[in-house]
């Protein structure tokens, strides 16, 4: 495989630092993960305690960020467990970590303090907010430091309605492949080089990069302008609808003054193209409510299924807003890789999620189990030769 022989240190916590060696460990890497005594990583338990997690007998989150890992138990506070860390970093490639800058300090896990032991060691740290300035120690979560700190909570919203929440880990998985790309960068550097390095990146440089269109618009002078309500909405042909079986789905519209007709004719509504309330485009503008109204009351007629073929006869794409059901049955997710078969079925489980990369000619593995806590720190400390 193509990292086979690559040791990675995952001495990180919950999602986005230790998701990124999850990717590394899906293409061959050996991650090592550490653990605090007596329970492990708290995400371990997430899904039981934290509002919010869905219930169920099968610890899903744990699997899909810690598949393939080993789990290496050590009290870093003391100093034997830290001594056998040090011995550890010096057979790694690459050490993983997201704990705030005050902590990498008190433990002596920064990168000047383990690359002293290893100088050609891949140093990757993630953080909240950056590890300058006043909130550099500060704690935070994916809602927190890439959703609301980079202002994508407030353009999610309508006018005068509150800022929309977020959905569980979305920011952590998507920070995680910035981390993926930048130890591949240190990799890369090493070979030229021959020297280890330190990498970085954070929460909140990862928000405001997928907000990047907004903000630079706003750095431009432009007004930015809030989400428009539906009932508000000025262009019909740009909104979802609904269909008579509960499913949602939007028109990709390219060109409009040409689809906007298909569409119509899909819905059994040629009549509209001579209806002088629509023929311009100033004027579906104006009389958007109207168009939106006659759109709806014929969608609504019919199911799904009716209108993926009434569209795709009449030159017509559809976007499925897709349920969570929808997505783990769609062909295209399938067959393209976007679930991995577990080695091991968890409960009703067969599959998990795939990481979003791939390599012609470079297989990944199979979603191998997710380690007990401590399962392999008698095994390391051993090859280590201590006992």
């Amino acid at each position: 495989m193509l990292l086979e022989g690559m040791r990675v240190i995952d001495c990180g916590s919950w999602v986005a630092a230790p998701a990124a060696a999850t990717v590394l460990g899906d293409f061959g890497a050996e991650v090592i993960k550490i653990e605090p005594p007596p329970g492990g990583d708290t995400y371990r338990w997430c899904s039981q305690f934290v509002p919010g997690f869905p219930q169920s007998s099968e610890n899903y989150p744990w699997q899909l960020t810690s598949r393939n890992k080993k789990s290496v138990m050590l009290d870093l506070k003391e100093e034997e467990a830290y001594r056998a860390l040090v011995a550890l970093v010096r057979t790694a490639d690459v050490f993983l970590t997201n704990f705030p800058p005050a902590v990498l300090a008190r433990l002596r896990l920064r990168w000047e303090d383990l690359s002293v032991h290893n100088p050609r060691l891949v140093y990757g740290q993630l953080t909240g907010y950056g590890e300058k300035g006043p909130h550099a120690n500060l704690a935070a979560f994916d809602r927190t430091g890439w959703w609301a700190r980079s202002g994508m909570m407030d353009r999610m919203r309508y006018k005068d309605a509150p800022p929309a929440g977020g959905i569980l880990g979305w920011g952590d998985h998507a920070s995680s492949m910035s981390m993926f790309g930048a130890v591949m960068l240190g990799l890369y550097n090493r070979e030229r080089t021959g020297q280890g390095g330190k990498v970085h990146s954070s929460l909140l440089a990862n928000g405001l990069w997928a907000n990047g269109i907004p903000l630079a618009a706003r750095l431009a002078g432009a007004e930015v302008t809030l989400e428009t309500p539906r009932q508000a909405m000025d262009n019909a042909l740009a909104i979802p609808y609904e269909t008579r079986d509960g499913h949602w789905f939007y028109p990709w519209l390219f060109d409009e003054e040409r689809d906007w007709l298909r569409f119509a004719a899909a819905l059994g509504l040629e009549a509209l193209g001579e209806d002088p309330r629509f023929m311009l485009t100033a004027d579906r503008r104006s009389n958007a409510a109207a168009l939106i109204a006659l759109f709806e009351a014929g969608i609504v007629k019919q199911d799904w299924a009716h209108w993926q073929v009434a569209m795709s006869e009449n030159g017509i794409d559809l976007i499925a807003v897709s349920t969570l059901d929808d997505v783990i049955a769609d062909p295209q997710v399938l067959l393209n890789e976007g679930l991995l078969p577990l080695e091991q079925p968890l409960g009703r489980a067969t599959h998990t999620v795939n990481s979003p990369i791939f390599m012609e000619g470079a297989p990944k593995r199979a979603a191998g189990p997710a380690p007990a806590p401590g399962q392999h720190t008698a095994e390391i400390l051993r090859e280590l030769g201590l006992d």
